[in-house]
């Protein structure tokens, strides 16, 4: 989450919103963002309805794994991947995701 905070100039290339999705509950986000200093939004998913949506959900165990999801305006699920190594894929993230919302097929 740190990473994504660090990159957010590249949130102006992304042609939509961009949220953070945790199981945890809205006070310790709220505790998170102000420690961590993070401006964009967390959703709780606290009964990983989302999560479990968007296919990021463990499949050993209940809880998410990292990874990042593009959701269209009607709620359909374009594309979503796990991604272990989150922070070290932080500044392609944004961009591939960008290529994807707009109908685009993403540079490898």
């Amino acid at each position: 989450m740190v990473e994504l905070q660090n990159r957010k100039e590249s949130f102006s290339q992304f042609p939509g919103s961009i949220y953070a999705v945790s199981a945890s509950s809205v006070k310790e986000h709220k505790a998170m963002k102000e420690e961590l200093g993070l401006e964009y939004p967390i959703i709780s998913d606290k009964d990983l309805t989302l999560i479990r949506k968007v296919n990021l959900l463990d499949p050993e165990s209940p809880i998410a794994v990292r990874g990042f999801a593009v959701i269209d305006k009607d709620g359909t699920v374009l594309h979503s991947q796990q991604i272990d190594t989150f922070g070290a894929e932080a500044e392609g993230i944004i961009p591939y995701a960008a290529d994807i919302a707009n109908g685009e097929k993403p540079a490898e």
